[in-house]
């Protein structure tokens, strides 16, 4: 499992990590299920790393962390948390983070800046944040990030870094392709195939039917008590509380709402909404030139597409909102131009920029009066989420202090219920069903001790709090001993027939050196083995079969053999062992114009291109001074598991 988390961490993922938006985004919204965990405490502002400029705090760390793992669950819903750790994933997850800001904090030192219009842009394309008509939904985007404990600054200072990222690294790769005969080369090893045979000698077939004494039995269970342990198992108490808890103290004053109108006037004055697509290009000449190529505003798109680049469409709401997020220049460009024409090259934030204006739409004025209740609306939403922190943030500084949860919930008039005994994965133990909002308090509870605190987290809705303590304990254990004797007694069984069909197998093994053929070798072992299974596959097929049904590993052991010669494999589960016989080997020649030497070429090329990647940003990481405080790191890793320590 441990190695498992290894390989993870070690693998192109890295490169992804840098490029995408993993802190929060790729990590934390992967997948459809948005609910993972987000425990470790209310504040979070302490540094573990400085990167130049910019500043990654315990909270960042944390959360990036339980999203990590939460995704790596996904996998392997039995990790703990402390497998995990021990892993290094903490340690690679910081050293991402690190590379991340060390590459943010080089851009804008060289100047580069992120508009917000390009960050919402990003949102608005997230599949995670779109309702059914595929559109970006703001009620979709504020529950997923309230469940994942985040806040909209968090999520759009992340999609900052990481467009910042892909500006400076993308360009490292562009016109490098992998040389056609390299490519023709390993295109030939996919047409390899490979002719053999693979059987099976099964354990079951040594399996003695008599009776097995329970002395046996015993030290057999001692031997393999681990293999046979019930799983520890928890309930867990908590109490939840919400906006209900506040009162009138939410609700907007009539000054509030005045003064929120007042502070964003220019919001509610007339103006003139215009829908815009933009390419951008590093340099004057190369925009000017692909200017020169668009013979009528609607073919811009398929202008950049030809020479590989993208197009972005965005909504301007006011020429000084665009020029707030772009510059003056391309605003005025963009404003003064005539619908369904082409603005440019103009200089902008991010390069050179060939604008096509698309729709406009005049928006009149509101007044105080047409916009009061959305104002008393929002300012409410605002006040709750503030209101109902503190209020988390004072529960959280007297569970510290050491208030119960029976005091804390009776403050709070809220109701204390319990789980059903709980797994740490969140599953009943048993039979019987739980809530996700009750599963997701699981990892957090084993990590407690029994007895301890009461710990504070945000609720699965986004909206609420928990106060959540482990319950009643069950360690992990095996069964009593008559419970499983049937068991026992099977795997006992099998364990010996395995080691007699190990014994079986080595001499089929000598008999094939000797020069016997497979079926000859098996036929002298005297009992009945399923039938052969004659091979005849080639490379590429034996990826086939491994990206749609998984690894078949003597199929894998036969691609790593000599001919005329055959090799041993155990079965899982004890089941017997597979002996693998390479017969010959045919390699093919691959036709000059055969596609596969172009798809492997672009495989390749690929490859270089993320190496190439990888390169430029280490060089840019030695660049920016870094400093770690490992007390704060190691103060992450307690809250995360503290009973890994």
């Amino acid at each position: 499992m441990i190695q498992g988390f290894r390989k993870l961490f070690q693998s192109p993922i890295g490169l992804v990590l840098t490029l995408g938006f993993v802190a929060l985004i790729a990590l934390a919204f992967a997948s459809a299920d948005i609910t993972g965990s987000g425990f470790g405490g209310i504040a979070g502002g302490e540094r573990v790393a400085t990167v130049g400029d910019q500043k990654i705090t315990t909270s960042d760390l944390r959360t990036t962390a339980g999203s990590a793992f939460e995704q790596a669950r996904q996998n392997n819903p039995t990790a703990t948390m402390e497998d995990f750790l021990e892993a290094g994933a903490l340690d690679d997850l910081l050293d991402q983070m690190i590379a991340r800001n060390a590459l943010y904090d080089f851009g804008l030192s060289g100047g580069m800046r992120v508009g917000e219009s390009l960050v919402g842009s990003e949102l608005a394309q997230m599949p995670a944040f779109q309702g059914p008509d595929g559109k970006f939904s703001q009620d979709l985007y504020d529950q997923a990030v309230g469940r994942r404990g985040l806040s909209d600054q968090m999520v759009r200072d992340d999609i900052a870094q990481g467009l910042v990222s892909r500006m400076l690294l993308v360009p490292a790769t562009y016109g490098d392709t992998a040389p056609a005969g390299i490519a023709r080369r390993y295109a030939g090893l996919l047409n390899e195939t490979r002719h053999g045979a693979v059987t099976l000698i099964p354990s079951p077939a040594f399996v003695d039917e008599g009776p097995v004494d329970d002395v046996v039995l015993r030290k057999y269970l001692a031997a393999n008590r681990e293999r046979y342990m019930l799983p520890e198992r928890r309930t867990i108490r908590y109490a939840s509380f919400g906006p209900d808890v506040l009162g009138d103290a939410v609700n907007a004053t009539d000054a509030e709402i005045a003064e929120r109108f007042r502070a964003n006037a220019s919001q509610y004055a007339a103006r003139e909404e215009r829908e815009i697509e933009q390419l951008i290009v590093p340099t004057e000449a190369a925009a000017s030139a692909l200017r020169q190529q668009v013979a009528s505003p609607s073919q811009l798109r398929a202008v950049a597409e030809r020479q590989g680049l993208e197009t972005n469409t965005v909504t301007a709401t006011s020429r000084q909102q665009l020029a707030s997020t772009s510059t003056p220049e391309v605003a005025a460009a963009v404003y003064g131009a005539q619908p369904g024409s082409i603005v440019g090259p103009v200089r902008g934030p991010l390069g050179y920029y060939l604008i096509r204006v698309g729709n406009v739409r005049s928006v009149p004025a509101r007044s105080l009066a047409d916009v009061r209740g959305e104002l008393a609306e929002v300012i409410r939403e605002e006040k709750t989420r503030t209101l109902l922190a503190d209020r988390a943030t004072e529960i959280e500084d007297r569970l510290q202090s050491g208030a119960s949860l029976a005091d804390v919930a009776g403050s709070l008039g809220a109701e204390i219920s319990t789980t059903p005994p709980l797994l740490e994965d969140g599953s009943v133990f048993g039979e019987g069903t739980v809530d996700p909002s009750e599963a997701r308090l699981a990892q957090t509870a084993f990590a407690m001790q029994p007895g301890g605190d009461a710990q504070i987290a945000p609720g699965i809705d986004g909206q609420s709090y928990v106060i959540f303590a482990p319950g009643e304990v069950s360690r992990a254990a095996p069964p009593p001993f008559e419970q499983i004797e049937q068991a026992l007694t099977r795997d006992y069984k099998l364990e010996q027939g395995s080691k007699q069909a190990k014994a079986a197998s080595d001499k089929v093994l000598a008999a094939i050196r000797s020069g016997k053929s497979l079926s000859e070798a098996l036929a002298a072992l005297d009992i009945r083995t399923p039938p052969i299974d004659r091979i005849d596959l080639t490379r590429r097929q034996l990826l086939t079969q491994r990206q749609q049904r998984g690894n078949a590993p003597p199929l894998a052991l036969m691609f790593t053999m000599a001919p005329d010669t055959a090799k041993r494999l155990e079965a899982p589960n004890g089941l017997g062992w597979f002996i693998v016989s390479l017969d010959s080997i045919d390699v093919p020649e691959i036709a000059n114009d055969d596609p596969i030497i172009a798809q492997t070429q672009a495989e390749l090329s690929n490859l270089r291109q993320q190496e190439l990647v990888d390169q430029l940003r280490l060089a840019i990481a030695r660049e920016v001074p870094v400093k770690r405080n490992d007390n704060a790191i190691a103060a992450v890793r307690d809250q995360l598991a503290p009973q890994s320590n």
